[in-house]
């Protein structure tokens, strides 16, 4: 089992590459919306952003690994005090995780402060694989910080949080990609999953849209605390108001953009 996580925590990274290739092939063949000629150019911006944000989780890995890894050989935390049933700890784990992430994207959006750092994600104006982790260095180091406590606290597993992170990763560049997925799987697959149908309203232009919708992987949490919306998604349109410009996407600004006033 410990050869088995190891082995899965050491492909994450190449999930993530492969994924980001494939849907960004796959875009090309079965796309949603039918982008302008710009957006070539700017998938390299993103990409850009993309390669910073890999070396900092990359140098940030053992800030999250650390806490896991005490609370597991100490059997600290919430779960560990239940006596959750090991197997029954690592599924439920994945599940902390997420609504941990849900909680703490929430807050993204409610704190000033914070929000200057996220709409980086957001003020893309288009959206397609290469927005999946398109995110700032500050964001992804605060997430991690914030996260490492959350798992110490709850006793979440090591192997919940590797599962999670295969999973997670190769997740946000689908429900991010651009790529028109059968009806079934979107209606019947928004029941439990954060599909890109359901994933684009929280991309939208208009302010209620976007603050909705802010599950990670899993859409229950939005259905569970009312965050949950409606939208008409082939007339969405994405990205903020205040970062529309050509000039205002490239890898430089996105890296200013939490500066610049709000």
């Amino acid at each position: 089992m410990d050869d088995l996580l190891q082995r899965l925590n050491d492909l994450t990274p190449v999930f993530g590459i492969v994924g980001l290739a494939l849907f960004m092939t796959l875009e090309r063949t079965f796309p949603y919306f039918e982008y302008g000629v710009e957006r070539p150019r700017q998938r390299w911006h993103n990409l850009g952003l993309v390669l910073v944000v890999f070396i900092v989780i990359g140098t940030l890995a053992s800030v999250l690994v650390f806490p896991v890894a005490w609370a597991d050989a100490h059997r600290f935390g919430l779960m560990y005090r239940l006596n959750t049933p090991p197997a029954l700890a690592i599924v439920v784990g994945v599940f902390l995780i997420d609504l941990w992430n849900y909680v703490g994207h929430v807050i993204m959006h409610s704190v000033p402060t914070l929000w200057r750092i996220h709409r980086v994600h957001h003020a893309d104006t288009a959206l397609d694989a290469s927005s999946g982790i398109r995110a700032h260095p500050v964001e992804i180091a605060s997430l991690t910080f914030i996260l490492s406590c959350g798992m110490l606290l709850l006793g979440v597993p090591m192997a919940s949080l590797i599962i999670y992170n295969a999973l997670s990763l190769p997740w946000f560049l689908l429900n991010h990609s651009n790529i028109k997925f059968p009806a079934r799987f979107e209606r019947w697959g928004s029941l439990v999953m954060s599909t890109p149908d359901w994933h684009r309203v929280h991309h939208s232009r208009h302010q209620p849209e976007t603050d909705s919708h802010y599950g990670c992987v899993f859409s229950i949490w939005d259905r569970l605390f009312g965050t949950a919306g409606k939208a008409d998604v082939p007339r969405l349109t994405f990205g903020l108001d205040r970062f529309r410009g050509r000039d205002e996407q490239t890898v430089w600004r996105l890296l200013k953009m939490p500066f610049e006033k709000l």
